[in-house]
């Protein structure tokens, strides 16, 4: 999952393209190794709107393991 573009997503967008809630993009969000939003308009404003970059989403997703490792020893 790769694009050239800046595109700005709304939580919805992003909720949906990683199929989780919105509520869990905001949880995401408030971690370390997940992308920020970018704000718009006054931070302190709660009728501001955050957004994400569609390129970080993306590189955020492709650092993502892949399957699940078993413990093979018994």
């Amino acid at each position: 999952m790769k694009s050239h573009s800046n595109r700005l997503l709304r939580v919805g967008e992003v909720a949906e393209m990683l199929g989780v809630s919105k509520s869990y993009i905001y949880k995401l969000s408030q971690t370390a190794d997940f992308p920020k939003p970018i704000v718009l308009g006054d931070e302190t404003n709660r009728r501001s709107s955050s957004r994400w970059v569609l390129t970080e989403i993306e590189d955020w997703v492709n650092t993502r393991p892949r399957g699940k490792e078993y413990d093979t020893e018994s």
